[in-house]
């Protein structure tokens, strides 16, 4: 995946930088092999020549702003929906063939299973009604291969191996494939911070954030949707076409709501509880306040994708909270800074992690694991900015290629805008970021001012550093990546 970011741009209710053009829809050629059309931005969309579909379409655009997708949706629940399904189905389906492989692969047909017996009944009807927007939505803009279940695993990747424990013991090979998928499914991490008060330049709260994920699978991770329900406030979230939340960790509703977040390591479940992308998606288009939010996140949590989750809103209130299972550490103030590395400060979660969750990183708090490395950069650059933050500061603080262990600049694992894919001196043998080809994606700020007034971000495709990830170079240095990840993962390293 070649990555480049060209400085910031203003305009039209959010900011952007460049990225390189990326790739799309697959299909199988003559000789059954996969050929891989271009990922066009914006997205091919087939004129409708139904009046049903023009009606479902009415207030929804989709538009490209440099290499983002930028999608206004607006109306009731299945509309909104349909309006999803239909002007992102490139997307939605290059979404769905990444995480669980075409029509027949057992991974798709077990993803499927779980989505269909155990996620649809906790999801509420008026997700349920968008999420079948989706699907009628792409059917009719040509994808009849993607089904409801598929878009309902494709919503639910992060809480497939919650529910997959209610596969019955007797189907071994189901329970056993899902144990494998999901090992295969877990974020390694992101850079976030919140602070106001003293800290920000107005005193209002201000938010960065970037993703760290596979470099072959973030092409489609560039929409930006724009949602104005009938129901709750408008927001915004950063995701892929024919998602319901934002994977990638980015919200701001008309409230004044700011929410973002970073993965942690626990990894035990209550699979009577509501799928992580439900209440995600609750918080930003109903709640207010830190307090709502926090309340929706923990009420009746599944303890899929444990997260480090940070919020705040108009009242000058953020906070922390470090969401396990059972447990959760909260901390809030309307005066000071969290960053966030996927780093449990948490006493409580952290406890209730299991061996498998952190057995790996004996000891977490040495200075040259990835996340705690972070975790000490981001107390460097609160010091280093406090009082002046705002987001072009933001995006500042989240394109640093700073090493904390080894006290220098240098692109690794070990920064904020990390980047794994290279050689990091002293990275202990147990860590797991070793020359894989992942880290930071992109780079978001936004200040509560911003969100109150057009949902504004400043926000780069690509890393926030400007730094290049060479993919025909990393393919010639480690050839076996390709054999063990198959020809979608390489088609999407290079686009």
């Amino acid at each position: 995946m070649k990555i480049r970011a060209l400085g910031l741009l203003l305009a039209s209710g959010v900011a952007f930088a460049l990225l390189a053009g990326l790739a799309g829809n697959a299909y199988a050629n003559s000789q059954g092999a996969p050929a891989f059309a271009p990922y066009q931005i914006p997205p091919h969309v087939p004129t409708p020549t139904s009046p049903t579909v023009r009606r479902l379409l009415r207030g929804a655009s989709v538009k490209a702003h440099d290499a983002w997708i930028v999608v206004h949706l607006r109306g009731c629940s299945y509309q909104i929906g349909f309006q999803n399904g239909y002007l992102t189905a490139q997307s939605s389906d290059y979404t769905i063939q990444t995480d669980f492989g075409t029509p027949g692969n057992q991974n798709r047909a077990l993803a499927d299973k779980v989505a269909q017996r155990y996620v649809w009944r906790l999801v509420p009807a008026e997700y349920q009604r968008e999420l079948r927007g989706i699907a009628d939505g792409m059917r009719a803009a040509g994808y009849p291969q993607d089904t409801l279940w598929d878009v309902v695993a494709a919503n639910a990747w992060a809480d497939l191996a919650c529910y997959s424990t209610l596969l019955p013991a007797s189907d071994a090979t189901a329970r056993a494939a899902a144990a494998t998928f999901a090992a295969t499914q877990r974020m390694g991490g992101c850079s976030a911070f919140i602070a106001t008060g003293n800290a920000t330049v107005d005193g209002r709260p201000v938010m960065g954030h970037d993703t760290w994920t596979d470099y072959d699978a973030a092409f489609t991770n560039n929409v930006m949707f724009y949602v104005h329900p009938t129901r709750g406030y408008d927001f915004t979230y950063q995701s892929t076409g024919g998602e319901i939340w934002s994977g990638e960790d980015w919200y701001e509703n008309s409230a004044g709501l700011l929410l973002t977040e970073t993965t942690l390591a626990d990894s035990t479940y209550t699979p009577a509880g509501l799928p992580v992308f439900v209440r995600a998606r609750e918080a930003a288009q109903y709640d207010a306040t830190v307090a709502q939010a926090v309340d929706t996140l923990v009420h009746r949590n599944n303890g899929a994708y444990s997260n480090e989750w940070l919020t705040g809103d108009r009242t000058g209130k953020i906070a922390s909270l470090q969401l396990g299972d059972k447990v959760y550490d909260l901390n809030e103030t309307s005066n000071g800074f969290f960053g966030s590395s996927n780093f449990d400060w948490g006493t409580k979660t952290r406890a209730e992690e299991t061996p498998v969750d952190v057995g790996w990183a004996p000891d977490p708090y040495n200075p040259a694991v990835v996340d705690y490395a972070r975790y000490l950069r981001w107390g460097q650059l609160k010091d280093r900015y406090y009082g002046k933050i705002d987001a072009r500061v933001g995006m500042t603080m989240e394109s640093d290629t700073y090493d904390s262990y080894l006290k220098k600049e240098l692109p690794d694992a070990r920064d904020l805008c990390g980047e794994p894919e290279h050689f990091t001196p002293g990275l202990l043998d147990w860590d797991s970021w070793v020359l894989d080809p992942e880290g930071a994606v992109d780079g978001k700020a936004c200040t509560e001012a911003m969100a109150l007034h057009g949902l504004q971000s400043w926000a780069c495709w690509g890393r926030g550093s400007g730094d290049h990830f060479d993919a025909a170079a990393y393919l010639a240095a480690h050839p076996d990546w390709a054999a063990d990840n198959g020809r979608l993962a390489v088609f999407g390293l290079k686009t």
